[in-house]
């Protein structure tokens, strides 16, 4: 039976949107049909999630209802309006991290490999000054402190804030490809060295570079993956597969 699956981006910049779809969908069954979508002009055009975006993000997910999807994905790490979306509608709605935790638990001890940003962007994502929002994610998620730790991805070529202001309005597709390639030089320099220490050190079975950025160069991984000591979790990949499994799955 086809199913239909809505991932929403939840900002306001659409480059990102084609790369989510290469990468998710050759890991669906043929008959899944996957849309890939951002919250538009109305969002603030920056790529993370802004609190005064809630409410676009519930308008998409009930349109999406509408329009018979069967789920929808929240295509973020940090499971932006989660609650206040799920509330809204009532057909699944995944959020990344979530899906996640919930599934690392059949490979035991998680390792949440947060990205760090140059320290130009601390007073636009707060977050990322330490590890308090992932620990208290994973503890949301029913993860107990012998279930994961947490440590620093550092990306230092990712463009400084000014250059993504600019890049924005100028070129998108640029912005785009220079965010892609830092994230996978951090996944593939930093990423690796803190990968090993999670699985030598801190007992990580399975590994989470929390940020759905990182969904691609992950995904061209292939067999150099196994470098990292541990299974690598495609983020954007496990919030799909664990919708279309919730679809599969009900009578």
């Amino acid at each position: 039976m086809a199913q239909r699956i809505m991932m929403v981006n939840p900002w306001g910049v659409g480059y990102m949107d084609e790369p989510a779809r290469e990468v998710v969908s050759p890991h669906l069954h043929d008959s899944t049909e996957l849309a890939v979508t951002n919250l538009g002009e109305a969002a603030p055009p920056l790529p993370w999630p802004a609190a005064e975006a809630s409410g676009l993000m519930v308008e998409r997910a009930r349109q999406a209802e509408k329009d018979g999807f069967g789920a929808v994905v929240i295509g973020c790490c940090a499971d932006p309006f989660l609650d206040e979306t799920r509330a809204a509608v009532s057909i699944p709605v995944v959020g990344v991290t979530e899906a996640v935790c919930s599934t690392a638990k059949n490979w035991g001890k998680l390792a949440i490999l947060a990205r760090r940003l140059p320290d130009s962007y601390l007073p636009l994502i707060p977050t990322q000054g330490n590890f308090d929002f992932w620990i208290g994610k994973a503890r949301q998620y029913g993860l107990s402190g012998e279930q994961f730790t947490t440590r620093g991805v550092a990306v230092p070529a990712h463009p400084d804030p000014e250059t993504l202001d600019r890049l924005t309005e100028t070129d998108p597709g640029a912005l785009r490809d220079r965010t892609l390639d830092a994230m996978a030089n951090g996944l593939h320099e930093d990423g690796l060295v803190q990968a090993k220490s999670a699985v030598e050190e801190d007992g990580a079975k399975a590994l989470f570079f929390a940020c759905a950025f990182w969904s691609r160069s992950i995904d061209e991984l292939g067999d150099a993956a196994s470098a990292y000591g541990a299974p690598v979790i495609n983020p954007l990949v496990c919030a799909a597969t664990y919708a279309e499994h919730l679809l599969e799955s009900k009578a």
